[in-house]
């Protein structure tokens, strides 16, 4: 009879334990990256009496995936599939983490919420090697790239008089990255289908004269079919910028683009057809110095770095960390788990390898819990509760009258 009573009071426990799970996860249903947990009871057999209570035997969490809640920021980072993000502390310790709401901090370290520093691995050359490191972007700039190739693609009107002209102005960088604004200016030739070109520079970024040349002449002359097409260069223009002040080299050599020596033909750039004089597009291979604007973290981890140039590098691949066993990992509160014995040691790589997950951008990985299980557990359990309080309270009226047959 007394057994019963301990049997009934070991209910109360398992069943309390099991409501705090339950309430665990309930109010865990908004953190982001949590994992639900469920408890899990076993026997006692006393085989002496013949009878047994029940104790908890353990608990497992669930580590399916949660459902993506899309954000605004670049730094929210979400894993969909296996592996945590891997962060370190001050003290240089590692810990693991689903939840990838993250920032970049003073220092332009990107961070979580504690301060934890996002692991990643350096790029160099395209590569992504070494040991996990720190993402640090403070310092980072894009070195400018000197002009040495140009396109244009425009239509001179046939119908322009003599004398008439069209002028166009495309800027190219010098080795330094300063912006050298370059006008051409066409002439229309008394000589049909003929036009002469003239290149010029502002005062700001040349001085003297004979600032622009033409394969070493101050002028070019272009000529053009009876199609309209450009029978004259038949190469590409070699333009020589002189005298700038600019602080690089007084000289700058440029290939202006107008054949395609590999078929022996124009590129069909230039054309003189009927309609007004314009540029459709033009383009130019140089850009000045870049800083940091924004950045974007593919599937596979990689960072790239979106520059003020225009220009984009790669810079890290974030790293992820898989386990034998995600049951084995220590949850040590602020979404943070450790690695344990049970857990096996981390196996640390690039996303989308290894069995690791890819990783969604602007995204955070909600709670897996599942509030309709958590309210139907939460009503079994608080059944079970009830039924074992049950228990001890029928137990005590049956042995309050076996004492009272002794009466």
């Amino acid at each position: 009879m007394i057994s019963s009573l301990y049997s009934g009071v070991q209910g109360i426990h398992a069943n309390s334990s099991a409501l705090g799970v339950v309430g665990a996860n309930i109010a865990n249903v908004n953190t982001v990256g949590y994992k639900s947990s469920n408890i899990t009871f076993a026997t006692i057999l006393s085989e002496s009496l013949g009878d047994g209570g029940v104790k908890v035997w353990g608990m497992n969490r669930t580590w399916a995936q949660g459902a993506m809640e899309y954000t605004t920021s670049n730094t929210d980072l979400a894993i969909i599939g296996a592996g945590l993000f891997v962060v370190e502390d001050a003290e240089g310790a590692q810990y693991y983490t689903r939840a990838g709401s993250f920032v970049f901090d003073k220092d332009g370290c990107l961070v979580n919420q504690d301060g934890y520093k996002v692991q990643g691995l350096a790029i160099t050359s395209g590569t992504a090697s070494g040991s996990p490191t720190d993402i640090d972007i403070s310092s980072l700039s894009f070195d400018p790239k000197a002009t040495s190739e140009m396109r244009m693609t425009l239509n001179l009107d046939s119908g322009t008089p003599a004398s008439g002209t069209f002028t166009n102005s495309i800027t190219v960088y010098d080795s330094l990255g300063n912006a050298v604004p370059l006008t051409l200016t066409f002439t229309k030739s008394a000589t049909a289908n003929e036009w002469t070109v003239e290149g010029s520079l502002p005062s700001s970024v040349a001085s003297g004269t004979n600032s622009v040349q033409f394969d070493g002449s101050d002028t070019l002359t272009v000529t053009f079919g009876a199609d309209g097409k450009l029978t004259n260069p038949t190469a590409d223009i070699g333009i020589t910028l002189n005298n700038l002040t600019t602080g690089a080299s007084d000289t700058m050599e440029i290939n202006w683009n107008v054949y395609d020596e590999s078929n022996g033909v124009a590129n069909d750039d230039i054309s003189q057809f009927a309609g007004s004089s314009g540029v459709t597009f033009q383009s130019q291979n140089g850009y000045a110095t870049g800083s940091i604007t924004n950045l974007h973290v593919g599937e596979d981890g990689i960072v790239n770095g979106i520059f003020s140039n225009g220009k984009t590098m790669e810079l890290y691949q974030i790293v992820l960390a898989g386990f034998p066993s995600y049951q084995g990992l220590i949850p040590l509160g602020n979404n943070l788990y450790s690695s344990s014995a049970d857990s096996g040691l981390p196996v640390v790589g690039a996303p989308k390898a290894g069995g690791r997950g890819t990783i969604s951008s602007m995204s955070l990985e909600m709670s897996n819990v599942d509030l309709a299980t958590e309210f139907v557990k939460m009503i079994t359990t608080q059944r079970a509760y009830q039924a074992n309080a049950k228990v001890i309270t029928t137990s005590n009226e049956v042995l309050q009258e076996l004492i009272n047959m002794k009466r």
